[in-house]
């Protein structure tokens, strides 16, 4: 038994059952519990694996959002070059340099490419945040309270909260 684990749940049971918690989940495990709980909003989620999954959706929003800025910046800088060398049919009113095809299709394709890759993401994060909910003791319904301005943060602090025994009535049986 870990330290993280409830005496009634060894190690080996909670791997196997991916509707229970797996407290102490490292990396590599809470990444794959998230995968491949990807539409499962019953049962529960450790900390441990919540802010794993979480963290492995914040490099991948940093990795594609940094190349998304150096593309945009390459694009700007295009324009800019442009009319320095003299090329007056980039500038726009006032010598503001006009959005050519070019920096709407530099602009355009990392962006679709990066919603194509995030999107994934999306019901596999609301999952493991619901079922993060379930081990607090609390109705995946809260999850709602996100999608108002400071909601988030409620959200969050609910995922940081220690779990509740009373959460397994969320465990499917």
């Amino acid at each position: 038994m870990t330290a993280f684990a409830p005496p009634h749940q060894t190690p080996v049971a909670q791997a196997a059952r991916l509707d229970l918690p797996l407290y102490g989940a490292t990396f590599g495990q809470s990444v794959s519990r998230f995968f491949r709980n990807y539409a499962r909003f019953s049962g529960r989620a450790s900390r441990s694996e919540f802010w794993w999954a979480y963290l492995f959706q914040s490099i991948i929003g940093f990795v594609l959002g940094t190349l998304l800025g150096i593309v945009l910046m390459i694009a700007m800088l295009a324009v800019f070059a442009s009319a320095v060398q003299g090329n007056t049919e980039t500038l726009g009113a006032f010598g503001i340099p006009q959005v050519t095809i070019d920096v709407v299709v530099a602009i355009g394709v990392p962006t679709i490419v990066s919603l194509v890759l995030l999107l994934p993401l999306l019901v596999p994060s609301i999952a493991v945040t619901v079922r993060r909910l379930h081990d607090t003791n609390r109705s995946g319904w809260w999850y709602l309270l996100s999608l108002v301005p400071v909601g988030g943060y409620v959200v969050l602090v609910f995922a940081i909260l220690e779990p509740d025994p009373a959460g397994a009535r969320f465990d499917v049986r």
